[in-house]
């Protein structure tokens, strides 16, 4: 199970304010906990993203993985320590994120916890003046339970000129019942995924090469959603802030990410991959543009891009330099549509093959368990679907006054064939069975009762309708 309490927020400051940041992943939680395979990944991602494009200097970014609870608390104390040393009203912003287990009281560090009142505390406590928390973890929203926390896809903070916000916003992956995952696909949890693109500009839906605190987070909700809503577990991202006055919330800047980031100008609207390399490669960024298009930060590589289409995909290799950007829309895409089921037309002939065991119960008084199997082997051809099986069943029974015992043997050998006719995403199937049968009867009785033998023919209609 993962929890994770997010704290993210940037605030454009005077120059003599710093952001600090301090990041913790754990993979192992209690005993009980299933491991993780990517809370450490995720916090290094984000301290990734936040140097990056958040310009936290390399001294002001803690990194924490595998560590346990005493370290975690010591490390924020000392950071408000720190901050206290600087001067008698600190402008500096402190994040504080953490990704791993975590229930309904707290966060989970191996066998130790740090109740969700503690961390609370901790981080209100800050001399900080812009706070953020942000937990990506099972039942999360138990870090906003004291003062409730609200489900929602985007909030308003006022952005003005002259920055003077100040106070506390906690984001949590999930909402306070429910289960926070990770992605094997994405190499990470889905909610720390997408915070990640939305800072990389994703979440930039007013093109002013700002991620804001309610960009970053109407995003990251959106996506969460979309993503989650492809499982058995729906995850609502949620929120509390406590924020006064007036300011630009920026959590990222697009803008002269020097040898740190190339930026990619994706200008049709739509559904994205981004892949390492190649299609084998691991999923870099999966992103949703806007009718506007959006700018993407990502680091110097070689990427393969997909755009998605309802019929077909488009297809892009690029490779993406440190300090340039690359505007996808100039580009020649490659269209491949995507592959069609085979009874549409494949050259190659499909084959299948199957074999069922079982056993069947008593249908009448006195007949006992008989085991059946059937194999077959079919062929998917362009235009009909034929296949053959063979059938066995065999039973017995003992009659009431237990004077005779009845052993049947059943043989069949069915042919069928098929047709399917698609109307949208709705198939019909229509075709016809044919089955050869022989049945044998034999009995055990103190008189003579010879066995006998029929056989029979079955004809059957097929209609199957599929969505």
């Amino acid at each position: 199970m993962r929890r994770s309490l997010l704290l993210c927020a940037l605030v454009s400051l005077p120059a003599a304010a710093d952001t600090l940041l301090v990041a913790a992943g754990n993979n192992k939680g209690r005993a009980s906990d299933v491991s993780l395979r990517f809370a450490e990944r995720d916090a290094e991602q984000l301290t990734g993203v936040l140097r990056g494009l958040g310009r936290v200097r390399p001294d002001d970014a803690i990194l924490l993985r595998g560590e346990d609870a005493a370290t975690f608390r010591r490390v924020v104390l000392e950071i408000n320590a720190r901050l206290r040393g600087r001067a008698a009203v600190s402008e500096d912003t402190l994040i504080v994120y953490y990704s791993g287990h975590a229930d309904a009281d707290g966060l989970h560090f191996g066998e130790d916890a740090i109740p969700f009142r503690e961390l609370r505390a901790m981080i209100e406590s800050s001399p900080a003046r812009i706070r953020v928390l942000i937990v990506d973890a099972c039942r999360s929203g138990g870090a906003t339970r004291n003062k409730g926390a609200v489900s929602a896809e985007r909030f308003v903070v006022t952005v003005e000129d002259t920055p003077s916000v100040e106070g506390l916003a906690i984001i949590t992956s999930s909402a306070e019942s429910e289960q926070s995952q990770e992605s094997q696909a994405l190499r990470g949890s889905f909610f720390t995924h997408h915070l990640v693109n939305a800072l990389r500009g994703a979440a930039d839906r007013d093109r002013d090469a700002r991620v804001t605190l309610d960009e970053a987070y109407g995003y990251a909700h959106q996506e969460t959603m979309r993503s989650t809503g492809r499982t058995l577990a729906l995850q609502h991202p949620s929120y509390r802030y406590d924020l006064r006055g007036a300011g630009a919330v920026v959590l990222t800047k697009l803008v002269d990410a020097g040898d740190r980031a190339g930026a990619l100008l994706l200008g049709e609207p739509g559904a994205y991959l981004l892949y390492d390399g190649d299609d084998q490669g691991a999923i870099a960024a999966e992103v949703s543009v806007p009718e506007n298009g959006a700018r993407l930060l990502l680091p110097p590589g070689r990427y393969l891009v997909q755009r998605r289409a309802r019929s077909s995909y488009h297809e892009l290799s690029i490779d993406l330099a440190a300090g340039k950007e690359r505007d996808l829309t100039a580009e020649s895409w490659r269209e491949i549509r995507y592959a069609p089921l085979v009874r549409k037309g494949a050259e190659d002939l499909a084959q299948h093959a199957f074999a069922i065991a079982g056993v069947h119960g008593p249908l009448i008084d006195g007949q006992r368990l008989g085991p059946s199997a059937i194999a077959g082997y079919g062929l998917d051809l362009s235009w009909v679907t034929l296949a053959i099986a063979a059938r066995l069943g065999t039973s017995s029974a003992l009659s009431v006054d237990g004077a005779m015992e009845t052993n049947q043997l059943e043989l069949g050998l069915r042919v069928n064939g098929e047709h399917a006719f698609d109307f949208g995403a709705t198939t019909l199937a229509v075709g016809a069975s044919v089955e050869g049968i022989l049945f044998r009867q034999s009995f055990v009785t103190t008189g003579a009762a010879p066995g006998r033998t029929s056989l029979g023919l079955g004809l059957g209609l097929l209609v199957a309708v599929e969505r």
